[in-house]
């Protein structure tokens, strides 16, 4: 679904079993014909058999490959910064990290299944700086499933209901702009409580932070995404209710993402334990400010000349890259001139700990006390700033 390897070897087990070739047609064909379709299906014309052809490519390829469906059908509200307005997906590099580390851990739980030894599924700690797609990223890989997969058990859930309402109505939007031959039929939907397919059998449930009860308490899912999970009120139900019930399976997927809300509470520990490998189910991925070309950039006046603090951060991301996004990344003038400007902006509100959390370029400083403390963030981010990179080294015994 998610990995080339993977998808390709489904593609061709299923062109053996059904003797037939799959068809990968771009975009605007898939446009063109789709709109053909759709005009024909309002006028009650019967499909000829290569229209009838096309449709059940589509259903196969879009079952297959998530990156066909994104691509292809998954239509989205667009960022501003893309111009805003109904469109198909298309993903942000920062999105595209996502789905980097969801197929390279796809890849090995079916090294695993096929050696038969246990699965531990496709589990995801996201921790990130602000709006850069991941929530948008999410969705799709539920709805996917839950759209094209029989017997597939969706969970969802946010902060509060506002929040759960939110990613209802995104996975409405991509359910109602599917065309007809891609399009299940529903049986069952409580806005932002429930949404099933009766002929899939596949549903999702959608829940909030704020309730008392335990969060899918009792069920199993094979699909779930939690989002402003630092926000919850009550986190640890997710590690005591929820995460105890993800089955041990190759389709397993959980995706918790968050930007942080301060030191030492649920979500900086458990992050923190996945980063360093403490839990065994679990992959770590953080997405920094940068990674986006489109975003966090503004034009620098012709004379600008970046502040000290501004090339020491330039170093920082130069240096911390490669563990970070894995690769070295140099930031450009434009991003720099960005935050120098918005930095300065936050520290004329006193707001810099909120700066750094939003923004972060790394896991450390996305960490930030939301209280007062003896030493102030100025400080604290300097300090910080003055730390470079460990180098890790051997010794060598000689001998005279």
């Amino acid at each position: 679904m998610y990995s080339e390897a993977i998808t390709q070897t489904q593609i061709e087990q299923v062109e053996k079993a059904k003797g037939l070739k799959l068809v990968r047609y771009p975009p605007d064909k898939v446009w063109e014909v789709r709109k053909l379709l759709e005009r024909k299906m309002e006028a009650k014309k019967p499909f000829t058999k290569e229209e009838r052809a096309f449709q059940a490519n589509e259903q196969l390829l879009c079952t297959l490959d998530y990156g066909y469906f994104a691509n292809r059908y998954c239509k989205i509200i667009k960022d501003g910064v893309d111009g805003g307005g109904l469109g198909t997906l298309e993903l942000w590099e920062s999105q595209k990290a996502v789905l980097k580390l969801v197929s390279r851990l796809e890849d090995q739980c079916w090294e695993a299944k096929n050696r038969q030894d246990p699965v531990d599924g496709i589990l995801i700690v996201l921790n990130k700086a602000r709006q850069l797609g991941a929530t948008m990223v999410s969705r799709s890989l539920i709805m996917h499933r839950v759209l094209f997969w029989n017997h597939m058990r969706g969970f969802s859930a946010s902060v509060d209901e506002d929040k759960v309402l939110e990613l209802y109505e995104r996975d409405k939007r991509i359910y109602d702009n599917l065309p007809f031959y891609l399009q299940p039929e529903i049986g069952f939907d409580k806005k932002a409580e429930h949404l099933t397919f009766s002929r899939l059998d596949s549903s999702i449930l959608y829940q909030h932070g704020k309730q008392q009860s335990g969060l899918g308490q009792g069920r199993q899912f094979e699909v779930s995404h939690f989002t402003e999970a630092a926000s919850f009120p009550y986190p640890r139900m997710l590690e005591h209710d929820y995460f105890p019930t993800i089955p041990q399976s190759p389709y397993a997927f959980c995706l918790a993402e968050s930007t942080p809300q301060g030191r030492g509470n649920w979500w900086h520990t458990w992050t923190e334990k996945v980063r360093m490998g403490r839990m065994a189910r679990w992959s770590y991925l953080f997405v920094p400010v940068y990674i986006e070309p489109k975003k966090y950039r503004r034009a620098p006046p012709a004379n600008w000349v970046p502040e000290p603090l501004t090339l020491e951060y330039a170093r920082k991301v130069e240096e911390t890259s490669p563990r970070v996004i894995g690769s070295t990344f140099q930031p450009d003038r434009r991003h720099l001139y960005w935050w120098e400007s918005t930095r300065q902006e936050y520290v004329e509100m006193g707001s810099l700990a909120i700066f750094l959390t939003n923004y972060a370029a790394t896991p450390e400083e996305s960490f930030q006390f939301s209280t007062a403390g003896a030493l102030n963030p100025e400080l604290i981010e300097q300090l910080r700033a003055d730390v470079t990179e460990p180098v890790s080294y051997e010794f060598s015994r000689t001998t005279a």
